[in-house]
């Protein structure tokens, strides 16, 4: 069946409409536009005679005229011209088809191995996501949440025991234990209370004196300049420094170790028994005498000067603070006499 005029499909369907009432062809206004083409087509081949001079249709039969035109408008293309246009494509896919079969040649291998290695190339993968891809199928990741969970619950499990092992071999237990037992005695609680004293005491007579200023460091966390302060030393050389550590050490140590080596309870009672007693000095008898020595001078006012000013000023609490410290004293040495009973 012959196809419409290439002249016809060209014009617009108002066109169109105008040609045909312009040749008088009827019953067109309800018809689209390809229907409207066919049936154009149809009435100008019929009323060729009449309507061939009609500047009008002089476009459609002027293809009617030229062969390869007549062809190409009439719509009835030969089969050789058909064969002839696809002839190429064909070849050109046998062609391709026969370059996929044959194995490349050693001129042609250069330029195909640029173009697989172009770096233009879409399908090509960067090398970042390719290891990354690579490094995330070696790791041994768990199959489930669950075996996660077990796998650092194991992990936990071996820190600790490593960590508890170590603590067990180590020096550790054995040093805090021997640290523990040589401080539960009498005589550390009474060399504790000493000590007290004596840094109250220090501060009070050898005062800090200014030797420079440290400036802001942020980093450090200074954020204002800060004067440093250190203890003065050439305080050793006075007599205010000399007169009240030596009342301290007279009240506080001295009187009551003499005391207590002379009075020496403990000694005595274990001579009694089995003929033979610890030496050293009695902590009950030191605490006694210390508590009734600070009582004395400090609280009855039992010696006038500037340096017991000073001490009692110094040590924290004054002379009743003192009277307390060998008070507690005395009761760790009632406490440790009953202890060992």
């Amino acid at each position: 069946m012959a196809t419409v005029a290439y002249w016809l499909q060209r014009q617009r369907k108002p066109d169109l409409q105008h040609l045909a009432s312009h040749i008088g062809m009827k019953n067109y206004d309800n018809l689209l536009k390809i229907e409207l083409e066919v049936a154009l087509d149809a009435y100008l081949r019929e009323n060729q005679t009449r309507l061939q001079s009609d500047p009008a249709c002089s476009g459609f039969y002027k293809r009617l005229d030229s062969p390869f035109k007549r062809e190409r408008g009439g719509g009835t293309v030969s089969t050789s011209v058909v064969e002839e246009v696809k002839k190429p494509k064909q070849r050109r896919q046998t062609l391709k088809a026969r370059e996929d079969l044959e194995p490349p040649s050693e001129s042609d291998l250069p330029s195909r191995q640029l173009t697989m290695t172009s770096p233009a190339s879409p399908r090509t993968p960067p090398a970042s996501s390719s290891t990354t891809l690579s490094l995330a199928r070696q790791l041994p990741l768990p199959a489930s949440p669950s075996q996660l969970a077990d796998r650092i619950e194991e992990s936990t499990a071996t820190l600790t025991s490593s960590v508890s092992d170590f603590y067990t071999t180590s020096f550790i237990p054995y040093a805090l234990s021997s640290l523990r037992t040589k401080l539960s005695t009498v005589t550390s609680i009474q060399l504790l209370v000493l000590s007290i004293e004596a840094f109250g005491l220090f501060r009070k007579v050898v005062p800090l004196k200014y030797l420079t200023t440290i400036p802001a460091i942020p980093a450090l966390g200074l954020t204002n300049p800060t004067a440093l302060n250190l203890p003065d030393l050439f305080a050793l050389l006075t007599s205010q420094f000399w007169l009240p550590v030596l009342l301290w050490l007279s009240t506080s140590i001295f009187i009551p170790s003499l005391a207590a080596w002379t009075l020496n309870l403990r000694h005595a009672y274990a001579q009694s028994q089995d003929g033979d007693g610890p030496g050293g000095y009695d902590p009950v008898t030191f605490g006694v005498v210390k508590g009734l020595v600070a009582w004395i001078i400090f609280l009855r006012n039992g010696l006038e000067g500037e340096a017991k000013g000073v001490v009692e000023g110094s040590v924290p609490g004054g002379g009743f603070g003192m009277v307390i410290g060998a008070g507690v004293g005395v009761l760790a040495g009632f406490w440790e006499g009953v202890l060992r009973k």
